[in-house]
């Protein structure tokens, strides 16, 4: 399993109506929050304008704007789902003129409305200014943040920001982890928790293990649950798993703690789990271990899952 980061921008679709012509100047910042909100507004426009949907250029853009601002604030739009079901059809297939002006609108408010909310998630609102976010998000819309910045800069700004609020989130999650009653704590700052004492064996560290597990982010999201995963024949079974490099290096260390039957709580840093690679996400797993042998037993060569 390759765990998907937590994603900060939201990957709805894109548009355009009116162009402008580009006369902007290269825009001044004050500080690295400006520039950073500018950023983070122009990548959430083009996450949207380069989706490539022929129906999408035929939407408003003002309105788009109009829209976005007014939903910067994180108030619900469950009721925008309807008109934008007028607008592309019950299957988003069918483009409909007739509500191009309302779903441009609604379209907008929904971008507000996902971006403020995952920051606000993520404890990332301190550190942006957003006046800025609706000015590069408006300057992304018509291609004017290209005259500021270069597609490589503004990444490695976002991906910055997100490793840096990574990196608080995994810290709060571990910190909280390390007071709970009857924690283990592990010099390589991994934390496990006991929920159910197990009555069996332990397994090597280079056996093979079947095991039901719970992944979730350090804010509390779950991200993968093997209860309710079905495989190829549509049946919920344990996960097998080779702990000789079929794992992150954060369960290579722990499964051999654990005994057979037994339920725990393994809490990650980041370090041991993917790394800088998946944006220093430290995670935690809820890991029962159903069964352990001999490397071979459950994983065969061609299968290398290539790691929890």
């Amino acid at each position: 399993m390759k765990y998907l980061s937590f994603i900060i921008l939201s990957s709805l679709i894109f548009f355009s109506c009116g162009e402008k012509k580009d006369t902007s100047k290269p825009i001044e910042f004050k500080n690295q929050k400006e520039k950073l909100s500018y950023i983070l507004g122009a990548i959430n426009a083009k996450t949207l304008s380069n989706s490539g949907e022929a129906s999408f250029s035929q939407l408003d853009k003002e309105l788009l704007i109009k829209g976005f601002n007014e939903n910067l604030n994180g108030n619900s739009t469950e009721e925008c789902l309807q008109t934008l079901q007028k607008l592309f059809g019950a299957t988003y297939q069918d483009f409909n003129k007739k509500y191009v002006k309302e779903g441009s609108l609604c379209m907008g408010r929904m971008t507000g409305y996902a971006f403020y909310f995952d920051i606000k998630k993520l404890g990332g609102l301190n550190d942006v200014d957003l006046e800025f976010v609706k000015r590069g998000y408006e300057d992304g819309l018509y291609k004017r943040d290209t005259v500021t910045f270069k597609e490589k800069e503004m990444q490695e700004e976002m991906q910055n920001f997100i490793v840096k609020l990574n990196e608080i989130n995994g810290e709060k999650m571990l910190a909280k982890a390390k007071i709970l009653k009857g924690a283990e704590i592990f010099e390589n700052g991994i934390i496990m928790e006991t929920l159910r004492i197990g009555k069996g064996t332990q397994p090597s560290a280079t056996d093979d293990v079947k095991v039901h597990y719970i992944l979730t982010s350090a804010l509390g999201d779950t991200v993968q649950n093997s209860y309710t995963m079905k495989n190829e024949a549509g049946i919920i079974e344990a996960v097998s798993l080779q702990l000789s490099g079929g794992v992150i290096p954060g369960w290579s260390y722990v499964l051999p703690k654990m005994k057979k039957g037994g339920l725990y709580r393994v809490y990650i840093p980041w370090n041991l789990a993917y790394g800088e690679q998946q944006g220093r996400e430290s995670l935690c797993f809820v890991i029962e271990l159903i069964d352990h042998a001999k490397t071979g037993s459950f994983v065969k060569p061609d299968m290398n899952p290539n790691g929890q």
